[in-house]
């Protein structure tokens, strides 16, 4: 029996289309001898994305056989007994929007062959069918839409806050420049299912569910520019406190560095947690133990642009991933860009610790003049920092105020950072990354900058990762 999803028999799931011709084969032809069986020929056709649906697995209900399409689409079932058919589309783009497609049911007679198109149904199509009315106050007509799953299970969870922020700025003549963020908030059904409706197109933000003490990490998305955008995205929420940064689940990858140098020594952060791994010869890495969820992986290699991966985490299957790194270019940010990132700055308390007057503190209006290529290059300005210089040529920073030996502390996007050589900061982060800079002497640093009972002096460094832009 054909397995069911949601909302097999809504309207929007059924895909209206009849066979578009039948060719009988004659005895003696060309075709050979007649058999009585009958053939169905199709192709899926992704509306949603554009292009062909590949991967989809085709049933015929009634029967026990199924077909997959491949990367034009296309899919095939030969031999058939004739009679009247139906067939089923399932994908796990469809499965995560909850969409499931059937066609009306049509006749295949004995010696013949159907063809037949099956089409995904349109962003605007689903839209219109699964969120509200468009009010006045909506920021556009795309949507988001979605399952919050557990990594384990694979059960849906219900009652967790899936949320999505962006930052909107508008610059002109009359306001100047004008930030202002947004927070679109749904609570997910007894399904699992969230729907985020209202987005505008060409939206850059984060993604995030929550249940009690758990939490995703803060995902990025990004939606297109046509009128009318849908992305699809499931979501793996561990009822586990995440706090914990051990579990049995397992990523590997590999780092493809722009030119095709060799990727060894790139270092691979589990973004919000101290979990790190360094890639071989061939830029492959592998991280086992590791907490179940969605989070997201940051890949840092010495002269080229950092980047990152989402990757869903579970113990019930390993995750790989390619990341792929472009050279680092220094280039001063657009006005647009600092903008953006000055309201981003200030939901993670820059501004609020500024006004205190506590640290020195570098903004990125400041850091975009500079064209730093290294961290030393941006704290080698900061009262009370010297910059060394081994034998080899490394540059590491030191304190002239710290007690001891002038020890340092780095934080980088809220996490704390272990420098196993000096300089290591250097490789870790590129100077043109850094859009604020924190720096707390001995025993002024807040609480959760203050590490080694408050003796060090503690250097906050926010990126483009965390901030934006």
């Amino acid at each position: 029996m054909m397995r069911k999803l949601l909302l097999l028999t809504a309207t929007i799931s059924l895909i209206a289309f009849a066979p578009v011709g039948a060719q009988t084969a004659t005895p003696g032809s060309a075709s050979g001898p007649r058999t009585g069986k009958a053939q169905i020929l199709g192709v899926v056709v992704d509306s949603l994305n554009g292009g062909f649906l590949s991967g989809a697995s085709i049933l015929i209900d009634g029967l026990a056989v199924s077909a997959e399409s491949d990367s034009l689409g296309r899919f095939s079932f030969d031999s058939l007994p004739p009679g009247n058919f139906q067939l089923g589309v399932f994908h796990p783009r469809l499965d995560t929007l909850s969409l499931s497609i059937v066609t009306r049911p049509f006749h295949v007679g004995p010696d013949s062959t159907s063809a037949v198109i099956i089409g995904v149904p349109s962003a605007a199509t689903i839209i219109r069918d699964r969120c509200p009315a468009p009010t006045a106050g909506a920021a556009g007509m795309s949507a988001l839409i979605g399952q919050v799953k557990d990594p384990e299970t694979l059960q849906p969870v219900a009652r967790a806050e899936v949320s999505i922020a962006w930052t909107e700025v508008e610059i002109s003549k009359e306001v100047g420049i004008r930030r202002t963020p947004h927070l679109l908030r749904d609570t997910t059904d007894k399904g699992g299912v969230f729907r985020l409706c209202g987005l505008p197109n060409s939206l850059e933000g984060a993604l995030q569910a929550r249940r009690g003490a758990a939490s995703t990490a803060e995902i990025p998305v990004s939606l297109g520019d046509r009128p009318i955008e849908l992305v699809a995205r499931s979501i793996l929420l561990s009822a586990a406190d995440t706090s914990l940064t051990s579990g049995n689940a397992m990523v590997s990858g590999q780092v493809v560095l722009e030119g095709g140098a060799p990727g060894s020594g790139t270092r691979i952060e589990l973004v919000g947690t101290p979990i790190v791994a360094l890639t071989d010869a061939k830029g492959e890495f592998t991280m086992r133990n590791l907490p179940s969820g969605s989070r997201v992986l940051l890949a840092r290699h010495l002269g080229y642009a950092a980047g990152t991966a989402s990757v869903d985490l579970s113990s019930r299957e390993p995750q790989r991933v390619t990341i792929k790194l472009p050279k680092f270019v220094a280039v001063m940010d657009p006005v647009l860009v600092t903008a953006r990132r000055v309201s981003a700055l200030d939901k993670v308390g820059f501004g609020q610790r500024q006004k205190t007057g506590a640290g020195y503190y570098m903004g990125p209006e400041r850091l975009a003049r500079m064209h730093p290529f290294y961290v030393s290059d941006v704290l080698r300005m900061v009262p009370g920092m010297r910059v060394v210089r081994d034998r080899y040529g490394n540059e590491s920073v030191v304190s002239s105020r710290a007690l001891g030996s002038g020890c340092v502390a780095y934080y980088v996007d809220d996490v704390p950072f272990m420098e196993m050589q000096p300089g290591d900061i250097n490789s870790f982060v590129n100077g043109g990354e850094v859009v604020a800079v924190e720096v707390y002497q001995p025993g002024l640093a807040p609480a959760e900058y203050t590490r080694n009972s408050g003796s060090c002096t503690s250097i906050v460094l926010w990126t483009k990762f965390r901030i934006g832009g």
